[in-house]
């Protein structure tokens, strides 16, 4: 008798969901969708950036590297004539 009772179906229950205590009703999972154009674009934009600024970024940081270079000769060479004059300044 209360096999009889299980075996009916609710209206809340569909046939994929069957017995339990609840009887709520558990939707399938979304199908899944591959969208590949737009993941193939936004992968070519990305790469596209990264030509155009790491070109970029990299001169500027040469540029600046050997402008500290430049800067250290020239104060060598300032603290040079400072010391011969603070030398000439002795005697």
């Amino acid at each position: 008798m209360a096999t009889k009772a299980n075996a009916k179906q609710t209206p809340r229950q569909s046939s994929n969901n069957r017995g339990g205590d609840s009887g709520f009703y558990i939707p399938p999972p979304p199908p899944v969708v591959n969208k590949p154009d737009e993941e193939g674009y936004r992968l070519l934009i990305v790469l596209i950036c990264l030509m155009l600024v790491l070109p970029l970024f990299l001169y500027l940081m040469a540029s600046m590297y050997f402008d500290m270079l430049l800067l250290k000769q020239e104060i060598k060479q300032q603290q040079a004539i400072v010391r011969r004059l603070l030398i000439k300044d002795e005697k």
